[in-house]
Parts: C-alpha cells; structure tokens; sequence
C-alpha cells in the first residue's frame, strides 16, 4: 500500500446529505456491533453537524470538480452529564444512541474512521489534530472523551488524550463485552495568537 498522501483532500463539516457515504464508511470501518444505525448516524448530521467532520478527495480533472470521496471521518455529539462528574461527562451506552445535550461541555466521539485503503498515511492523526483545533478556538465545549479499544490507546495519547480507565457501563453490554474499552479525555484550550 502506498503511503503517500491522495491529492486534492480537503476536510469539512458533514451534512445529512452526506449520510449514504458516513454510513457506508463506517460498515468497512466497525464490525456490526460497534456501528451506529442509520436513525442514530443521520441523527448526529441533523442535529450537530458542527461535530462531525469529513476527509473527502475531490475528483479533479483539469480545472473541473467531477465530484468528492469520503475516505475518513468524525462523528460526535455534545454527551449529557454523567453520574461520575470527576473527569466531566463520559461516553455511556445511551450517549452512544439519539443523543445530544447542547449545553453540556464534553463533546463524545462516536466514530474516528479511515477508509482502509487509505489507512497507515496518518490521516486519522490529521482528521483529529483539525477536529480538535477547530472545536478549540470555536470554544465549542471543554473537552473531548472518547472511548478506544485498549490497543488504540497509545495513538490517543500522542493526539493528547489522556486514559483515564476502563468503561465498565459500556462493557456492561453483551455487544460490547468482547474486548476493553478505555475511557479517555482531551482538554480543549483556545489557542491565543498575537496580533
């Protein structure tokens, strides 16, 4: 697999129109039981499209835009307040449904999503290193959590995540009982630039 970058990659906002294409990136992505439904995807490009972001490769011939790919994306959503208030809100079995709370300050990903073709080129690093940056100086919220499979935890940290322990309420489900979910949180902070 070659590991230079495709051209003409651009990443925004993803819209409801674009459901079709999240929805199947997200099936060569996740086994069945780690994809959001149809309903809970068109949801989140509904309700909070400034939360979930799109890697897309334009089709260019000469001057002329042919169309776009979508080869990676973000989904996330604004999680309500859990019972644990230590670390902030945590992702939990009924935020990863239908749901969105406007005036909580964690925003939960859902889905970090590379096609696999274009895997080992380090976009997911640039997907969340823009994603991050944007939700910032957009002051959007105060953090970031996210829950990974163990193995991914490493990748997280270097993108300034910080562990913060196994997810048992996730694990609690049979569909996800399989493998350790890691709970992890990234602080936002506005980045302050000089005139």
């Amino acid at each position: 697999m070659s590991s230079t970058l495709p051209l003409h990659m651009y990443i925004r906002p993803l819209l409801i129109e674009d459901a079709h294409e999240v929805i199947e990136l997200e099936s060569r992505g996740f086994p069945p039981e780690e994809r959001a439904s149809r309903e809970t995807t068109e949801f989140r490009l509904k309700v909070c499209p400034e939360l979930c972001s799109g890697l897309f490769i334009r089709d260019v011939d000469g001057l002329e835009v042919k169309g776009e790919k979508l080869i990676g994306h973000i989904l996330g959503t604004k999680v309500p307040s859990s019972s644990d208030s230590s670390h902030g809100s945590k992702i939990t079995l009924e935020s990863m449904g239908q749901a969105h709370d406007e005036s909580s300050t964690t925003v939960g990903i859902h889905s970090v999503v590379i096609a696999p073709e274009h895997q080992k080129k380090n976009l997911a690093t640039l997907l969340l290193t823009d994603y991050i940056q944007k939700l910032s100086n957009q002051e959007v919220g105060q953090r970031i959590a996210i829950i990974t499979h163990e193995p991914l935890v490493p990748f997280y940290e270097r993108i300034g995540f910080l562990l913060q322990g196994e997810n048992v309420q996730v694990k609690a489900d049979a569909a996800f009982a399989k493998s350790k979910w890691c709970d992890m949180v990234r602080e936002l902070v506005k980045e302050e630039y000089e005139n």
